[in-house]
């Protein structure tokens, strides 16, 4: 029995850990190109001088921590390519991709409030 005990114990906390949040420190490039999810076709370039760039890069900065693995797929938003990484926007979350492989990969996920981001969600509107 107190093996049996143990198996269930290293499982629980196996469930626990894989449902702890992260802490990341996503770094934008100068530049990143956007892709609009309703017209995948058109790709736009933002800068540090662009007003979607810069709430972007301080909602990434306030948001470093609560990050949840994920391995879904998010329909909608805006997706953003900074070097190896994919950040899609949409109405209620921010979703962080690897693109270092053939596809991009969710990897991360965060819930953002209605009134956050709402620049860069409206770009190309």
């Amino acid at each position: 029995m107190s093996n049996k005990m143990s198996r269930i114990f290293i499982i629980l906390s196996l469930i626990v850990l894989a449902g702890c949040s992260q802490s990341l420190d996503i770094q934008l490039e100068p530049e990143v190109s956007v892709v609009l999810s309703d017209d995948r076709e058109k790709v736009l370039r933002l800068t540090s001088n662009d007003k979607a760039y810069t709430d972007l890069n301080q909602w990434l900065r306030e948001h470093n921590s609560d990050w949840y693995s994920t391995s879904g797929r998010y329909p909608g938003g805006v997706y953003i390519k900074s070097g190896d990484d994919g950040i899609q926007v949409t109405e209620t979350h921010v979703v962080l991709y690897s693109t270092t492989g053939s596809e991009p990969k969710a990897i991360y996920i965060q819930t953002h409030e209605k009134d956050e981001l709402t620049e860069v969600r409206n770009i190309g509107q």
